[in-house]
């Protein structure tokens, strides 16, 4: 008889192989599907982790939502459509000859923003936008929306406070052609007819972003009625 795991010849009475210590399969008739076959089953299989997860359409934790393996897998999904647009960065970078050659270069612009942006953060120069929106959708249904929405929107997820039934969820909005890197607060509360988020956008250090925070909230309002319909 042979090893299943590293294929050593092994004598018939031997219980576990001299090579790689693998307990040996007897042959029964029965073809060994793989490694894990060596190993009998207990008559009563244990509980496998597919199994034992919390239902995390239902949980308030967040912890349970964000480690889900179905979650993790629309994530995924999502993140797969994400069109990342110019950042501010490479805007500049196309715009700094063009400046040069008007006779308006000297300092690199992406120098100056550097310094002007914290500075007029500081100087308590910032904009954006709020809402709140009700959904009738339990709270692991409309976090896990809100994760795909993220992932398929470029926005990188901070942090994750936990609340009271709810969370508040932390992300980083992308440099464009119109704004520099942004903030995004959503506060998640779960409600008896269902879920209801506060969301907001801030860009500090600009008095303006032309539109930019509505078309954000506004996106992750349509986003999460669509990512929440995909769910399983």
């Amino acid at each position: 008889m042979f090893c299943t795991q590293c294929g050593k010849a092994a004598a018939s009475e031997h219980v576990f192989c001299a090579g790689c210590g693998t307990k040996l399969l007897r042959e029964t008739g029965a073809a060994p599907v793989g490694p894990i076959a060596a190993v009998s089953e207990p008559a009563t299989a244990p509980v496998t982790e597919a199994t034992s997860w919390e239902d995390w359409r239902e949980t308030t934790n967040y912890r349970v939502v964000l480690g889900h393996p179905e979650v993790k897998a629309l994530i995924a999904d999502a993140a797969k459509v994400s069109k990342a647009g110019m950042t501010g960065d490479e805007f500049l970078k196309l715009a700094q000859p063009i400046l040069d050659a008007s006779g308006s270069g000297g300092v690199p612009m992406k120098l100056i923003a550097e310094i002007a942006t914290p500075l007029y953060a500081k100087m308590g120069v910032k904009t954006g936008k709020d809402a709140k929106n009700g959904y009738a959708t339990t709270y692991g249904r409309t976090l896990g929306a809100i994760l795909c929405s993220l992932a398929s929107r470029n926005q990188t997820l901070v942090a994750v406070h936990e609340g009271t039934d709810g969370c508040v969820v932390q992300a980083e909005i992308p440099s464009s052609m119109t704004t520099w890197k942004g903030k995004l607060s959503l506060t998640l509360e779960r409600k008896a007819e269902g879920t209801l988020v506060s969301s907001a956008v801030v860009f500090e250090g600009q008095s303006s972003d032309w539109g930019r925070s509505k078309r954000i909230l506004d996106d992750l309002h349509q986003d999460i009625l669509n990512y929440r319909s995909l769910q399983p």
